[in-house]
């Protein structure tokens, strides 16, 4: 029973008594009580279902959270043991300077792609600078007459395959569109780029030697020592524009016939290019035809 005080109106207290009296009708209704029992048998057959109060260690309460959640929600993690490297997105120089404590011990911070499964030494660096980055691909058997560290060899070479990997879809895509093998775009571009590390390269995006027009409008010029002092060559803003305005200089008329030899005819094209003046070194298509051969360029234009 409820206790009113007597102080209270006796509206009020009216109010009270009916409200209170209606509730012990209603719950010595047994269907009722046999649905208050039900809904409390349904709660505690739940096995997910519980009620607690937690304090204490955030990191606890977060376990606690990750064991609730379904296998789905919780996100796949990479692990990478000291026995080997996982294959992932990340380039390994990522992943060798995740697990070393001292990296600059470990990794040629200056020029991370150069090195080939484990970083170059200072004295490997030095070597490794005296030497194009093309120049082992252009004579095999310079290494070993030289006595170069096959480490050296290696790290250069692999310039040449992240390049490779780089452009080689742009390469086959302006073979689609102009009918210029993929192979001759990336052994000119890795020729006349020294594999992407030369100035005009870096600072300009110009992959390929291309030069400015006599009347060059609404394009930007840079001065570079070629055959003369006194050059000037092209300023892209990005390497895809330079790819796309080699394919459409090769599409002038003085590279126009050229289209009409077979893709997979790249020893035919590099003859060409060189007999049309596309470059004045005298041995210009035999490096185009030993840098395919020796990388195996040909690929791209089965």
């Amino acid at each position: 029973m409820i206790i009113i005080d007597k102080n209270l109106p006796v509206v009020v207290k009216r109010a009270v008594d009916d409200t209170w009296q209606q509730i012990q009708r209603l719950a010595q209704r047994w269907s009722v009580r046999l649905a208050f029992l039900a809904l409390v048998a349904l709660l505690l057959s739940q096995k997910k279902f519980s009620v607690h109060f937690t304090i204490g260690n955030v990191e606890e309460q977060t376990a606690s959270l990750v064991e609730a959640l379904p296998p789905k929600a919780i996100p796949a993690v990479q692990v990478t043991s000291k026995a080997g490297l996982v294959a992932s997105d990340d380039k390994w120089w990522d992943k060798v300077r995740a697990e070393q404590k001292d990296i600059r011990q470990q990794l040629n911070l200056a020029n991370a792609a150069t090195a080939v499964g484990e970083a170059l030494t200072a004295e490997q660096q030095q070597q490794a600078a005296r030497y194009s980055n093309l120049g082992f691909v252009l004579n095999p058997a310079l290494a070993q007459k030289l006595g170069v560290d096959p480490v050296v060899v290696a790290a250069k070479n692999k310039l040449c395959y992240d390049y490779i990997a780089r452009f080689s879809k742009t390469a086959k895509e302006e073979a689609e569109l102009f009918r210029i093998p993929a192979a001759i775009t990336l052994a000119q571009g890795l020729l006349e780029s020294n594999v992407g590390k030369s100035s005009l390269a870096v600072k300009e995006n110009n992959h390929f030697g291309i030069k400015c027009r006599k009347k060059c409008i609404g394009c930007r010029c840079a001065n570079y020592t070629d055959d003369s002092r006194y050059d000037m060559f092209r300023i892209f803003e990005s390497p895809w524009e330079s790819f796309r305005e080699h394919s459409k200089l090769l599409q002038s008329k003085r590279y126009k016939h050229l289209t009409k030899l077979p893709l997979t005819d790249y020893v035919n094209w590099a003859h060409g290019l060189q007999a049309a003046g596309y470059a004045t070194d005298k041995r210009y298509a035999k490096k185009l035809i030993a840098i395919v051969k020796a990388l195996d360029l040909n690929q791209f234009d089965q």
